[in-house]
């Protein structure tokens, strides 16, 4: 039920983000946002699995292993389109 709600939650946010803000994303810049949103939410479902089964290193690996390149992809996303958006105000 927690990822059932948070994946609604993640979805109001981009349909939040695509239609009532004037921050306009290019194609390819949604593209990393939900790759790194992927990435993100299977680190943490594998790391509380991990935990849950007592294997803390398992899940520390995973954490970092797929964390770590979610958050790298989110960060670029972010800033494209600061980048953009603000060249054209």
């Amino acid at each position: 039920m927690t990822w059932l709600i948070l994946g609604l939650l993640i979805g109001a946010g981009f349909f939040w983000l695509a239609t009532r803000t004037s921050f306009k994303l290019r194609w390819y810049e949604w593209v990393l946002a939900v790759l790194a949103v992927i990435l993100i939410l299977f680190a943490i479902q594998n790391y509380s699995a991990s935990q849950a089964e007592f294997e803390p290193r398992a899940g520390s690996i995973m954490l970092w292993m797929f964390g770590l390149p979610g958050l790298i992809l989110g960060i670029v996303a972010g800033v494209l389109a600061w980048m953009r958006n603000r060249k054209s105000a």
